[in-house]
């Protein structure tokens, strides 16, 4: 028989200690669209939806449009490609994710993105823990129903953007 000096350590924590149970059922079946500083999308999923586990995102971008090099010193950041073409760099590490492909960007480490295919992409996006999307609601304006990825960054959505992200612990440059 082991002793607890004995056991072998576990890769995976304890399960029941880094999770939270999500507050109630949460049915949306068509978020409502934003244009965001460079792109649209809609929030998913809240944190109020998660227990503040985490926010999902759906984010399009049209050709050629980024977001600039910044870090997120409160949440990690995760990406699913679901259409079209998605290049990340992470540190000093380029990612070209396509379809199917997932990239994590953790908190701390400086990162950019940028659709650098030829068509407009789709992915979403997670932030754990939750919060980025209050920062997403405090900059973005509402889009119509039928809005397509902006091929230049909307004025009328560039909300204080740079102003307001040290607020929510985002730092570019």
């Amino acid at each position: 028989m082991r002793t607890a000096s004995q056991e072998k350590p576990s890769l995976v924590p304890d399960a029941q200690a880094s999770t939270r149970k999500a507050p109630s059922i949460k049915h949306q079946p068509k978020a409502k669209r934003y244009y965001f500083d460079v792109g649209l999308g809609s929030v998913c999923l809240s944190g109020i939806d998660t227990g503040g586990a985490y926010c999902l995102l759906e984010v399009s971008l049209a050709p050629g449009m980024g977001v600039p090099r910044h870090m997120h010193t409160r949440e990690d950041e995760a990406y699913f490609v679901l259409a079209g073409e998605l290049e990340v760099t992470v540190g000093e590490k380029i990612f070209v994710l396509r379809p199917g492909d997932t990239l994590l960007a953790p908190r701390d480490i400086p990162h950019k993105l940028r659709n650098s295919g030829n068509t407009t992409n789709h992915y979403l996006l997670m932030f754990s823990p939750s919060g980025f999307e209050e920062f997403v609601m405090a900059t973005a304006v509402p889009a119509p129903d039928n809005a397509v990825a902006p091929t230049e960054p909307p004025t009328e959505a560039v909300r204080n953007v740079r102003e307001l992200a040290a607020d929510y612990g985002i730092v570019f440059g």
